[in-house]
C-alpha cells in the first residue's frame, strides 16, 4: 500500500472521529455545565446519573478511539521523524501531513481525556 494511501486513510479516520466528537459535544457540554450545588438528593442523583451516562456513552468511547488511532499511527510517525531532515523548502508533503495527522490525534486524545476527567470530577462533586 503506497504511503499516500496510508495518509488518506489516517486522515479519513481522524475526520470520522472528529465528526463523532462534534455530535457528542452538546451532551458533553451539557453534563459539564450541570450545577454542582444542586439541592435535594433526587436532583443530585439524577444529575449524577446524567453525568455518568455521558461519561460512559460519549467521553470514554471517544477518548479510547482517539488514543487507539494515535497508538496505531505513532510508530510510523516516529520512523518518519527519525529518518527525515528538516528542510523548509524541499520536504515530502505526504510524510509531513501524516505526522501532522498523528499530532492532531494526540491533541484530540488528550483533550478528550481531559473532558473525561472533568466529568469524573463533576460526578464526585455531585455525591
Amino acid at each position: 500500500m503506497p504511503f499516500s494511501d496510508i495518509v488518506a486513510v489516517s486522515g479519513l479516520l481522524l475526520t470520522l472521529t472528529t465528526f463523532m466528537f462534534n455530535l457528542a459535544w452538546p451532551r458533553l457540554h451539557e453534563a459539564l455545565e450541570l450545577d454542582d450545588k444542586e439541592s435535594g438528593p433526587l436532583a443530585r442523583k439524577r444529575s449524577r446519573g446524567k453525568v455518568l451516562g455521558v461519561l460512559f456513552s460519549r467521553a470514554v468511547p471517544l477518548t479510547c478511539a482517539f488514543m487507539a488511532l494515535f497508538y496505531v499511527n505513532l510508530p510510523a510517525a516516529v520512523r518518519i521523524i527519525r529518518s527525515s531532515t528538516l528542510d523548509l523548502w524541499d520536504f515530502n508533503v505526504d510524510r509531513t501531513l501524516y505526522v501532522l495527522v498523528v499530532v492532531a490525534l494526540l491533541v484530540f486524545a488528550l483533550f478528550n481525556l481531559g473532558l473525561a476527567l472533568k466529568l469524573v470530577g463533576k460526578w464526585r462533586k455531585l455525591r
